[in-house]
């Protein structure tokens, strides 16, 4: 049975990319949420850091996508981090005289508005500041809470844990857009980033856990999860299996014009998310790891046909 491909509504997460959109939206500039996220990359290429987490997902560092997308755009921005909290204080009191900010990527566990931020601890997340009070920020958070204070200290603790960029108190601040640039470099600049990230190697630190990227990252989750069949799926149900099928269907949207035969390969991996939803939560652990080698010979195709 031929599952025709339909827009969708509903999507989860993208937090970056929607905290940018609105930044932008305020200035003026309008766009589709889908269409940023496969413009800053983030929908093109799987990774899996092998270790207790078992973190996986399709997309990579967060921040790197952000940046892709801002320079695409031909936008300027800065993207900072600063050492400490008064140097970070100060320069977002300067900023917001400009204007709204993204702070990110964040620490989402210590959002204390959010009643689920205890079991968020650790995951990254960016917001948009609206305004710094004495006691607090109000935020527009892209989870679904606008206009939302925030207690100054848990703002700061949040901010200053980086999860993985490298830059603590990380503040994006974007300025005016140069020439807009034409679709026809929008595409070609999208499409070179994609095959950027597809070419990424794996990272097998000698310290620190090991980080596999692409059809190698798909089925060393395949075999992990069939080594131990019962062994907990962390955010795999919750969390990664559905921005994994969002990316792959926004994606297959963003090609299906100008490259169909890739569109439908992509359409076909956002179905086996969707199977893996649905084993993952009715407890059909022995599907997984098929359902994820089925994933990985797709995603192998899919690599082939953006060549």
């Amino acid at each position: 049975m031929t599952i025709p491909l339909v827009p969708f509504e509903g999507r989860i997460s993208y937090c970056l990319v929607r905290s940018l959109q609105m930044v932008l939206a305020h200035q003026g500039h309008h766009y589709e949420l889908p269409w940023l996220e496969c413009v800053s990359g983030e929908p093109f290429g799987f990774a899996y850091i092998r270790d207790e987490r078992l973190f996986a997902v399709n997309g990579y560092e967060y921040h790197l996508a952000g940046e892709h997308l801002l320079q695409t755009l031909n936008y300027t921005y800065s993207y900072t981090g600063f050492p400490d909290a008064p140097s970070a204080l100060a320069a977002l009191k300067e900023a917001l005289q400009a204007g709204p900010v993204v702070a990110g990527m964040l620490d989402a566990g210590c959002l204390s508005y959010s009643p689920h931020n205890r079991g968020a601890s650790g995951a990254d997340h960016a917001i948009v500041v609206l305004a710094l009070q004495p006691d607090a920020v109000i935020v527009h958070d892209p989870s679904g809470y606008p206009a939302v204070p925030l207690p100054l200290s848990d703002f700061l603790e949040a901010w200053r844990r980086d999860i993985y960029t490298g830059k603590p108190y990380g503040l994006w601040r974007i300025g005016e857009q140069g020439e807009p640039p034409d679709e026809e470099t929008i595409w070609e600049q999208t499409l070179a980033r994609a095959r950027e990230n597809f070419a990424r190697p794996s990272v097998r630190p000698a310290n620190g856990p090991t980080i596999l990227c692409g059809p190698e990252a798909i089925l060393a989750l395949a075999e992990d999860l069939r080594a131990v069949p019962d062994r907990p799926l962390g955010a795999l149900p919750y969390w990664s299996w559905q921005v994994s099928g969002q990316r792959c269907l926004d994606s297959a949207l963003f090609l299906r014009e100008r490259m169909p035969e890739a569109a439908a390969i992509r359409w076909e991996e956002c179905q086996l998310y969707g199977a893996l939803q649905q084993a993952s939560v009715a407890n059909k652990r022995a599907d997984l790891p098929i359902l994820l080698e089925r994933l990985a010979e797709q995603e192998t195709h899919f690599i082939a046909a953006l060549e």
